[in-house]
């Protein structure tokens, strides 16, 4: 290891590294240039993208302590009287997830007087913390062993209740001790400050893995069973992600949901947010299997993607995908997207150069509509901290023009959500924007102007959907079935760490935390109707999505709840819509309460029964903070269902934008439901196609698509139910897809064929 490296990654030893480069923003801003654009010589993609990265700067990025805890070693061998090094070595390896030797490092400074009476160490440090050297300690030890526990039980040993809050039944730990441990430790930690809620919190997380309540824990910390609401019964949906290999254990990442190869069936590309975390591809075999795909696609060596979307970029009728790079790095995220062109051959190609999109800057999250309606799409990336976003204009010719200026969208901004809908039914896509610690943006599509041009004016603070300040993901739905898309945006201010378990402890919650439901009062104006619809709760919300979880033709939605601290160990949350009212929280009874950090969601039918089974990526930001992946098999609910895909002739191939107005008789009541084709959230990804649920109808009376360019509209009489179809732009009838269901085949299933193969992959799983 250089000198270099060695003195630059000591500028990092410090246990608050995640709050000094996320949260402390004025501070990364005076680093930040726009027009900075990092140093190579390559030519070509992706090969300049490994160039920067392998000459980057190692003291700009928090999580990569794989080679900080070298260099503490080294530095503690050179002073093995330095205790405070000790101490970063300890820390360092429970983040890199070498837990057991953090902790005996961490336990060995305990027993060690020079350590504990030094008075430096007994000071109180940080406004926001009031932590001394000592109470990170305590805090750090009882945090690794129940880490420990998680990965010793929860990883190694995983099974679809691993995890799963409340943790009960298979979820609990086996190897007790580690668990056990924690428990003795956050008790010393709350007696010495009884409102230390998070450590109670973990605490109660530590309880429920032990299986049961020890008795010298008193009474009134845990917290009791009528504060975890179960408003809806839904069935459960397992977790079969482990018994079809898909569970990609690993860091945060991004999905896409796809039928990348055109053979009916949908696929899974998953990203992650480690600089050197490859892509992978799983392919969906049609018989109730999966395979990877990665290496066979000529994606090995394709790279983070913590931020994904799919779209066919040049209308050829195969589906390419987005990777935005640099989400939260600050200044290490300056760095290039990537364009994969699917060559329909089974293959990728990195096109980003070709296709007029290599620039560097920070990003997550991108979204792709046809502004112009030109009938093809035009693509959005958003940018953060305080940089300028970009909106690019589909050329036709396989190429996109920057048109950020000229089309009104030019600001800085940090930019961690963004969707497009049309919320005032004119026909044009407009841009809904979350401005991470700024008011959010809605940019009205105004057409285009006198040049040809498509310009856009933001609406927000007229329209009323400025807020929450603090924000993340997004999206554009139409929640109550009236016709005018709502709009959904979460809520997310990292280091208020405690704010997603108030609710379960009866604690005060700040209203500044709370998602925002927008309904769209279809005069252009928005209310928020997040109390009324009973979604009023303070959730760290990383990735979220919806779809029909039971096909009763209303639109449900999940949280994927996270940070980067590692003591955000908070369940993921799942919404059942009651009929357009209010939601239902279902997150019990689904079996969907992860408690491990969630990222990108979709919700897809992966094996065409008719109902959407969901896929979320698990994981945090550091090295030991990974989880396996969930594929929640939909167990199915009785309902009936339409599948649509559409093919383009004028708009673009996949019917991006299209309009769907289905109308149905529901127990002999006549109502309609709306869908505008797309991928669903900012921060996740469905497939690009129509999953509607149509509750008890046998027959769907009237099908109405508008597709977007030309506006033309369709109109399909007496459609059978229970089926999947063909829309041609302009065809007189639906064409019925000839794609059969098939059966996951899991481990329970297979066992229970006489194939007990699988029951090694569920015993000895390494992280």
């Amino acid at each position: 290891m250089s000198k270099r490296i060695l003195l630059a990654l000591g500028v990092l030893l410090v246990a608050g590294v995640v709050a000094i480069f996320l949260w402390k923003r004025s501070k990364i801003e005076k680093m930040m240039s726009e027009n900075e654009v990092p140093k190579y010589t390559s030519t070509t993609m992706p090969q300049i993208y490994y160039e920067i990265v392998d000459n980057m700067d190692t003291t700009l990025l928090y999580s990569r302590n794989e080679l900080m805890i070298p260099y503490l070693e080294w530095r503690v061998k050179a002073n093995p009287d330095d205790l405070n090094l000790q101490f970063e070595l300890g820390i360092q390896n429970i983040f890199y997830g070498t837990t057991e030797k953090g902790i005996q490092i961490l336990e060995a400074l305990e027993k060690n007087p020079k350590f504990m009476n030094d008075e430096k160490n007994k000071e109180k440090k940080g406004k926001e913390t009031s932590w001394s050297t000592l109470d990170s300690l305590e805090q750090f030890i009882a945090l690794g062993y129940l880490r420990l526990g998680e990965q010793s039980n929860c990883i190694n040993n995983h099974n679809d209740e691993s995890c799963v809050f409340p943790i009960s039944g298979g979820g609990v730990h086996t190897i007790k001790t580690p668990v056990e441990n924690a428990i003795t430790r956050y008790l010393k930690i709350i007696e010495k400050d009884p409102h230390d809620y998070l450590s109670i919190w973990l605490l109660n997380v530590a309880c429920q893995a032990n299986g049961s309540v020890p008795p010298e824990v008193p009474k009134e910390l845990i917290i009791p069973a009528s504060r975890i609401p179960n408003e809806y019964n839904i069935k459960r949906f397992n977790d079969i992600a482990v018994d079809l290999g898909v569970d990609n254990t690993g860091d945060a990442g991004g999905i896409a949901l796809d039928d990348f190869d055109n053979d009916g069936y949908n696929d899974i590309i998953d990203g992650s947010s480690r600089l050197k975390g490859q892509i992978r591809y799983f392919h969906n075999n049609g018989d109730g299997t999966f395979s990877d795909w990665t290496e066979k696609s000529k994606l090995t060596g394709a790279f983070e993607g913590l931020g994904m979307m799919q779209f066919d970029y040049n209308n050829d009728g195969n589906m390419d995908f987005l990777v935005t790079r640099g989400g939260w790095k600050a200044k290490a995220g300056f760095l290039p997207p990537s364009l994969y062109r699917n060559n329909g051959d089974g293959t990728f190609t990195d096109v980003t150069i070709e296709a007029g999109l290599l620039h560097f800057l920070p990003s997550q999250t991108a979204e792709a509509a046809d502004i112009d309606l030109d009938g093809d799409l035009d693509l959005f990336i958003g940018h953060e901290f305080n940089t300028h976003s970009k909106l690019y204009l589909n050329n036709g010719n396989g190429t996109f023009k920057d048109i950020t200026a000229e089309a009104g969208v030019d600001f800085e901004g940090f930019i961690k959500g963004v969707s497009f809908g049309d919320y005032n039914n004119d026909g044009y896509p407009d841009i809904y924007l979350s401005d991470f610690g700024n008011p959010n943006r809605l940019y009205k599509n105004n057409g285009l102007n006198e040049n040809g041009i498509v310009t856009f004016t933001n609406v927000a603070k007229e329209a009323g959907v400025e807020n929450p300040i603090w924000s993340f993901p997004c999206w554009f739905f139409d929640y109550n079935n009236d016709g005018w898309e709502d709009i959904y945006i979460s809520a997310y201010k990292p280091g208020y760490i405690i704010n997603s378990c108030r609710e379960f402890m009866g604690l005060p919650m700040d209203s500044n935390m709370f998602p925002r439901l927008y309904r769209n009062n279809g005069d252009g104006t928005f209310t928020n109707v997040a109390k009324e619809t009973h979604i009023q709760y303070e959730s760290f919300t990383m990735g979220c999505n919806f779809g029909d979880l039971d096909n009763d033709g209303w639109l449900d939605f999940y949280q994927s709840i996270g940070a980067p601290d590692y003591r955000a160990i908070f369940p993921n949350r799942m919404y059942h819509n009651f009929e357009g009212k209010y939601f239902q929280d279902c997150t019990l009874s689904g079996g969907f309460g992860q408690l491990q950090k969630g990222h990108a969601v979709g919700f897809c039918d992966f094996d065409y029964d008719g109902d959407q089974d969901i896929y979320t990526d698990f994981g945090g930001f550091f090295y030991g903070d990974v989880f396996q992946n969930s594929l929640f098999e939909n167990p199915g609910h009785g309902n009936h269902w339409i599948n649509v895909k559409f093919e383009g002739v004028k708009n673009n191939h996949f019917g991006v934008g299209c309009r769907v107005k289905l109308t149905f008789k529901d127990n002999g009541t006549t109502r309609s439901t709306y869908f505008d084709i797309g991928k669903g959230a900012s921060f996740g990804s469905n497939p690009i196609r129509l999953q509607a649920g149509v509750d008890k109808a046998t027959v769907i009376d009237s099908m109405e698509v508008i597709w977007p360019a030309g506006k033309v509209k369709q109109v399909f009489k007496n459609v059978p139910v229970n089926k999947m179809y063909l829309c041609k732009e302009g065809a007189t009838e639906l064409t019925p897809l000839s794609i059969n269901s098939i059966v996951f085949k899991t481990m329970e299933r297979r066992m229970a064929e006489g194939d007990s193969s699988l029951m090694n992959m569920h015993m000895h799983m390494n992280m």
